[in-house]
C-alpha cells in the first residue's frame, strides 16, 4: 500500500448543543419526578434507604438510554432520507 495514510484517531465524547440540551431536559424531568415522589409522601414517613441508591443508578442510565435511542432514530431517518 503505497503512500497509505494512518487512520485518524477516533475522538470520544463529543456532543453537540442539541444533545446537551436533551440530556439536561431528561435530567430535569427525572428530578421533577423524584421531587413529586418525595412531596407525595406523608410527613414523618421516611423513604427506604435503597430508594436513593436505586434512583442514583437509574437516572443516568435512563438518560443514557434516551439519548442513545434519539441518536439512533436520527441516524435511521437520515439514512432513509439519503436513500430516496
Amino acid at each position: 500500500m503505497p503512500n497509505a495514510e494512518p487512520p485518524q484517531p477516533r475522538r470520544w465524547f463529543q456532543f453537540g448543543l442539541g444533545t446537551l440540551l436533551l440530556i439536561m431536559l431528561l435530567i430535569g424531568i427525572l428530578s421533577a419526578a423524584l421531587g413529586g415522589m418525595l412531596r407525595g409522601r406523608p410527613a414523618g414517613v421516611p423513604l427506604p434507604p435503597g430508594f436513593y441508591v436505586v434512583m442514583t443508578v437509574i437516572a443516568p442510565l435512563a438518560a443514557l438510554l434516551a439519548v442513545s435511542l434519539v441518536r439512533s432514530a436520527v441516524r435511521l431517518i437520515a439514512r432513509y432520507l439519503d436513500g430516496r
